[in-house]
């Protein structure tokens, strides 16, 4: 194994408490990203990780915060970790040596039985995420290979069992039916799923025609759930969010939870949390988790009024949000740009950030927002329907300037994302991001 990936396994767990175990999967999905990516991109796969690994690599993980079992958010490739022939005495292991700390594990659920989902009932702070994408199983098997015919009844008896999951959908309604869909939401529902985050697919253009679509099924999508969100109990979310506005509206509250307790439902619009104003959904979100029986402002139907959540302070409220932008990541531009004493700034971002980034500037920092031009930088690498930041790479960055040239010129100040590079500053083709600098005459700040 190479020092590289190793390295990568490590900063892993040290700086997002991520364990890899295995980039090995049994299934086939149809809208998996890995099979789609343009030739170039440069991932890590590594195989099963044993149990002496994991004991090594779990001397870096924090135990005051959740471990997290089957996502990346590095160039790991991450598998479905049921198929780690040691998957079951690693969850052993890690329950001994971290005996209260939250274990998050990412599965397409297939390989799940009685005796394994017994086994994650007696473990405690057990969290599922469970990529179900349909309760039909004629169509699991088209869009994920999946002959499982027993997983619908694993998801019932995960519900009886009272272990604590959430539901994932990759939205194919041009190939599934809208009807599915809700079909797979209903039964998420009756199973007592605490949350169901809806996925548009993110199709590259080496994707297969079946696949392709443009951007108008995002907005179907959202109107699509936004009538099924008060349909069901369970609260229902879209990714990648469509942020219209920075109103704080609940896309619900899971149940039993302190919100839901207090009496917060979907639609309420949280005003202030202890007094103070809320400029974002991500503020709301922490300043909920970091408050002790918090008193809450909120409007429903026009009528203002007030209520507590009674929860410890560190403790989720259960409020359901979308993810707009962490008010953190705006301050940090601020104070860039105040260190640069620029008058001219340019941000260069994906679709999704320059929806959001121009919103929140615009709202809540307008001195800063005059000072600043937005620009966008498609994704022309994977291309299709990718809008993200994250899948940007220094070719798009190189084009976009191209493109904005005038606008460059005379410039103090350019500001680029930092999600699209990884620790070493290079992006999915290991390029670097001095590339983009050396193409500019103002100085680059990646943030």
């Amino acid at each position: 194994m190479s020092s590289s990936l190793e390295e990568l396994i490590y900063f892993s767990a040290q700086e997002y408490n991520i364990l890899p175990v295995t980039s090995k999967c049994n299934l086939d999905c149809l809208f998996c990203s890995h099979r789609y990516n343009p030739p170039e991109v440069k991932v890590f796969t590594y195989g099963h990780r044993s149990l002496e690994q994991i004991k090594d690599v779990a001397d870096f993980l924090d135990p005051a915060q959740k471990i997290v079992i089957g996502e990346s958010t590095t160039t790991l490739v991450e598998g479905e970790p049921f198929v780690n022939p040691d998957f079951k005495d690693i969850l052993l292991y890690l329950r001994r040596r971290f005996p209260k700390t939250k274990i998050q594990i990412t599965t397409n659920g297939s390989l799940l039985d009685r005796e394994t989902v017994e086994l994650l009932a007696t473990l405690n702070f057990i969290e599922l995420n469970v990529s179900l994408n349909t309760a039909s199983l004629e169509h699991r098997q088209q869009l994920m290979d999946c002959k499982n015919q027993n997983i619908l009844q694993q998801i019932g008896y995960l519900a009886r069992q009272e272990v604590t999951y959430h539901g994932s959908i990759v939205a194919l309604p041009t190939i599934s039916s809208w009807d599915d869909l809700e079909n797979t939401i209903d039964f998420l529902n009756q199973n007592n799923a605490k949350t169901i985050r809806v996925f548009l697919p993110g199709c590259t253009k080496l994707a297969p025609q079946e696949l392709q679509f443009d951007l108008r099924l995002w907005l179907e999508l959202n109107r699509y759930l936004d009538d099924l969100n008060y349909k069901y109990r369970v609260p229902i979310t879209v990714e990648p969010p469509l942020i219209e506005n920075l109103k704080v509206k609940l896309r619900g509250s899971i149940e039993d939870s302190p919100a839901d307790k207090s009496g917060l439902r979907r639609g309420d619009q949280l005003l202030k949390v202890e007094g103070a104003e809320l400029p974002l959904r991500v503020e709301a979100f922490k300043r909920l988790v970091a408050a002790e029986d918090p008193q809450v402002e909120y409007k429903r139907a026009g009528r203002v009024s007030t209520l507590n959540l009674r929860k410890s302070i560190g403790d989720k409220s259960g409020v359901v949000l979308d993810y707009d932008i962490d008010l953190a990541r705006l301050e940090k531009i601020k104070a860039k740009v105040e260190q640069a004493a620029a008058e001219r700034v340019v941000i260069l971002t994906s679709l999704l950030g320059q929806r959001v980034i121009k919103l929140a500037l615009e709202e809540l920092m307008p001195d800063l927002f005059s000072k600043i031009d937005i620009l966008l930088v498609k994704n022309r690498f994977f291309g299709g329907n990718i809008m993200a930041a994250g899948l940007l790479v220094v070719s798009d960055f190189l084009t976009a300037i191209e493109k904005h040239k005038a606008k460059l010129k005379e410039v103090d100040l350019v500001l680029i994302p930092q999600t699209p590079f990884n620790k070493w500053g290079n992006d999915l083709t290991g390029s670097s991001y001095e590339e983009i600098e050396s193409r500019l005459e103002a100085p680059l700040v990646v943030l």
